[in-house]
């Protein structure tokens, strides 16, 4: 027979999650309307570097932009690791600052990198997720879109977090 505070643990969690998870939209909606408003001429991907171009090894940058390209035609925008469209980008931009078809690129495709990147919370890849998001966030760190999917990374890490315990508990209980 079930104890009737049992049932009680996990609405507790779920309640305390969807409070954290307004507190957390409430939070990321400001930050992202201060940000846009306050200076409304900020490109996308400003966080680079703001000096001057360097300019690179153009038949290394021919290369990475050759590998991107074949990686964003084979679906591979963030992942696997290391050999993914976003990192050959980040490094064109590492030689390049204000190379044009990389940051046109990373800002076209950011929001299909951001669709897997839910696709990935939702299948509860959290570990994934995260780096995915850290990746796109290298490049647009105040990208509301990325904002909200850290949000729902850190609520459903705290779903998952909240099923571990309870089943622990009922192993506890079980077992003893």
């Amino acid at each position: 027979m079930l104890h009737p505070s049992s049932a009680a643990v996990p609405r507790r969690a779920i309640l305390v999650i969807a409070a954290g998870l307004v507190v957390v939209a409430a939070i990321a909606a400001t930050v992202f309307l201060r940000g846009h408003c306050a200076d409304p001429g900020i490109a996308t991907g400003s966080t680079l570097s703001e000096s001057a171009p360097s300019v690179g090894n153009s038949n290394e940058i021919d290369i990475l932009l050759g590998l991107a390209r074949q990686a964003t035609k084979e679906g591979r925008l963030v992942a696997p690791q290391g050999n993914n469209a976003y990192e050959y980008y980040l490094s064109v931009i590492q030689l390049d600052s204000a190379n044009a078809s990389a940051l046109d690129a990373l800002r076209e495709t950011l929001p299909f990198a951001s669709q897997e990147i839910e696709q990935l919370i939702n299948r509860r890849q959290l570990d994934e997720a995260r780096r995915e998001i850290a990746l796109l966030r290298d490049f647009d760190p105040t990208n509301y879109t990325l904002i909200i999917l850290g949000a729902k990374l850190d609520a459903q890490q705290q779903v998952v977090t909240a099923e571990d315990e309870a089943k622990a508990d009922a192993m506890r209980r079980r077992g003893g």
